[in-house]
């Protein structure tokens, strides 16, 4: 799915559970979904900021963690506390990460199921949930 269909579909999510679809929101959506990377909300903030929005800090972070909510987001704990979040597509996958420019790249999820058989039978573990990164160097950085 392209970014333009991810925030179309994001926006029918929006309205459909009546959340207001401001300008402040899809210019927040729109510039986040732009980062293709882990950004924090003040990064985010920062770079609205060099638009000239006029957006406030803390609507940035109300927006992240409505997106958050919908699955429309990815949060990360980063070393000095704070929080770093990735625009998301709404069908399941994991992300490679680059260590060097920190793009990332869309993986599709596809050996879940046998991974969790594994799990079950080995271990008598139910799996609910998951999140798998992976940590690298992208093609341009190579």
């Amino acid at each position: 799915m392209s970014t333009s269909a991810a925030l179309a579909a994001l926006r029918t999510e929006l309205a459909g559970r009546s959340y207001r679809i401001t300008k402040q929101r899809m210019a927040i959506i729109e510039e986040f979904a732009a980062a293709r990377r882990y950004v924090t909300a003040k990064d985010l903030h920062e770079r609205l900021a060099r638009r000239r929005s006029g957006i406030g800090l803390a609507t940035v972070y109300r927006t992240l963690e409505t997106l958050l909510e919908l699955g429309a987001a990815s949060a990360q704990p980063q070393p000095h506390g704070e929080t770093a979040f990735l625009f998301c597509r709404a069908e399941h996958h994991h992300h490679a990460v680059c260590t060097k420019c920190g793009k990332v790249q869309d993986v599709p999820c596809r050996s879940v199921g046998r991974f969790a058989r594994a799990l079950t039978a080995g271990l008598r573990f139910r799996l609910t949930q998951h999140r798998v990164e992976f940590f690298g160097v992208c093609a341009r950085c190579g």
